[in-house]
């Protein structure tokens, strides 16, 4: 097969599946920081929905007994998944939130 039609079959079966979500990737409880990240392949045009990231992310902070999160940085762009080539074919998106200030204890 050539290059280019590797390169094409797989975007084609790329391109066939679902829009992936945004999801959590990574955190740190002590830190206070959550990482949402979403992947997109060659056919598809990524539209990020960044406030469901912020949810996503504020309802990870509140677990850990935080008040909600803050975007801290910009969206990274990142290979995910490579031809033999070397041709980037898949992408995540991802940004990293803070975790907004320990929610009060109530004192009985």
């Amino acid at each position: 097969m050539t290059r280019l039609s590797v390169l094409f079959t797989a975007a084609l079966l790329a391109g066939c599946a679902a829009p992936s979500a945004m999801m959590v990737s990574d955190g740190n409880q002590s830190e206070g920081t959550v990482v949402i990240s979403y992947d997109y392949s060659l056919m598809q045009s990524p539209k990020v929905d960044w406030q469901q990231g912020l949810q996503k992310a504020s309802a990870q902070c509140q677990s850990w007994g935080y008040n909600g999160a803050l975007p801290s940085d910009t969206p990274s762009k990142s290979c995910k998944t490579e031809t033999q080539d070397g041709d980037c074919i898949a992408w995540t998106l991802s940004t990293t939130f803070q975790c907004t200030a320990k929610a009060q204890q109530s004192q009985q």
